[in-house]
């Protein structure tokens, strides 16, 4: 009866080991709620989040007045003939901002806002797709490995039904060897698959700053419905460059006009005939004939920046559409995997099946010495068979993990998680 089950062995393979990698493909809600915590409570974002409040405490600082300045002097003149006076004089003056330059100012402050928040949701899409595809490739790792640990089973069996013929005086030391050997080498990948999975959860524990004991988040990732082009975090952060192109273009126009100011002259003269009071208006502009030069400089170096983010939304774009439609190949080519493995398994059961009748063993026998090759071949066909799958179905949940680098910036909450 040893080896009489094998039909419905490499059926049951090929369908349970992958389960876990083909099942939520999406990852469940609980998952999801799980990493979209982690990522926001990374220390990463947690810098991120704080330049963001940083930067809209600087829109308040923007667009200031000058301060007025005042200036007191106090002299004692000795003139000719012995004549003697006191002078006492205040100057009051208030700078002016040049045309503009206001305006201009608090539209570069808010621009760095924006530009911060979209920062923050680039970071976190990253964070999201880089942990995700951690989970994907550890997962992957595992069910390779329980699929390697399976076959050295059905390997150990055909082991020992080699053992048992060698000990009743037949059978072949060769074919303890071979099966010995394929079992040796299974091992092998057994911990190199172990080794792997540990790897991508340790690197993703590293980039969310977990503990190395700390549990990991199961795999969560958004479906091609959720994604809105124009919605999505790195859009949004070329939009924001965008913006702020366009403001120091502005800062830039206005560096152009000059910079005045005005103020007012009190001054009090005590002479030996009597007292002298002046009162006088102050006026003072710059000259801008170099700084002119220099603002048509940086308003063509904001023209430049302005043309590179506007390229920048569009390549952003295009890296959403190929994305989605990476999701669709990967799945289409998952069904095609999974129907032709199951194709696969069925003729390698009819092969078996038929590799038995010719050796002459009953259906509660044990193959012969010339069989157990083409056993071993089969069984392996089998596992490539469920790698196969295990592969398109990884592919996909890589595909689909992708997607958190475009959601919309509303997936993750700044204030929900970080401190105040």
């Amino acid at each position: 009866m040893l080896f009489s089950a094998f039909t419905l062995w490499g059926a049951a393979l090929l369908t349970a080991l992958p389960a876990t990698i083909r099942a939520q493909q999406t990852g469940t809600p609980e998952h999801r709620s799980d990493l979209v915590q982690a990522v926001v409570s990374s220390p990463a974002l947690q810098a991120a989040a704080r330049r963001s409040t940083a930067a809209r405490e600087r829109v308040g600082a923007a667009g200031r007045l000058a301060d007025v300045e005042v200036e007191g002097m106090g002299s004692r003149t000795v003139g000719p003939l012995d004549e003697r006076a006191t002078k006492w004089e205040v100057n009051v003056r208030q700078p002016l901002p040049r045309r503009g330059e206001r305006d201009a100012d608090r539209a570069r402050a808010q621009a760095g806002v924006t530009l911060a928040e979209a920062a923050y949701a680039a970071l976190a899409g990253e964070l999201a797709a880089e942990s995700a595809i951690a989970r994907a490739e550890a997962d992957a790792a595992e069910a390779r490995a329980r699929l390697y640990e399976n076959q050295i089973g059905r390997l150990q069996a055909v082991l020992g039904s080699v053992e048992a013929r060698l000990a009743a005086g037949g059978g072949r030391i060769a074919d303890r060897l071979l099966v010995q050997s394929r079992v040796a080498a299974m091992q092998l990948v057994i911990e190199e698959e172990r080794k792997t999975a540990a790897d991508a959860l340790a690197e993703a524990r590293a980039r969310l700053g977990l503990r190395p004991e700390a549990p990991l988040p199961g795999f969560a990732a958004p479906s091609p419905e959720e994604i809105r082009t124009e919605e999505a975090a790195t859009v949004r952060l070329a939009a924001a460059r965008t913006a702020e192109a366009d403001a120091l273009g502005q800062v830039a126009r206005t560096a152009a006009n000059p910079l005045m100011s005005v103020g007012v002259r009190l001054e009090r003269e005590r002479r030996a005939l009597g007292p002298e009071h002046t009162a006088g208006l102050a006026f003072t502009t710059e000259l801008p004939f170099r700084g002119r030069h220099y603002a048509r400089a940086e308003i063509r170096a904001a023209a430049a920046e302005r043309a590179a983010a506007t390229s920048d939304a569009e390549a952003a774009r295009y890296r959403i559409s190929s994305a989605l439609t990476r999701v669709e190949r990967a799945e289409r080519l998952a069904a095609t995997s999974r129907r032709l493995s199951e194709e696969t398994v069925a003729r390698l059961d009819a092969e078996y099946d038929a590799l038995v009748r010719a050796a002459g063993v009953g259906t509660g026998g044990v193959p012969g010495d010339s069989t157990v090759l083409q056993t071993v071949g089969i069984l392996e066909r089998v596992t490539e068979a469920s790698l196969q799958v295990i592969r398109a179905d990884t592919a996909v949940r890589i595909a689909r993990a992708e997607l958190w680098r475009h959601v919309p910036a509303s997936q993750f909450p700044a204030g929900q998680f970080s401190p105040p």
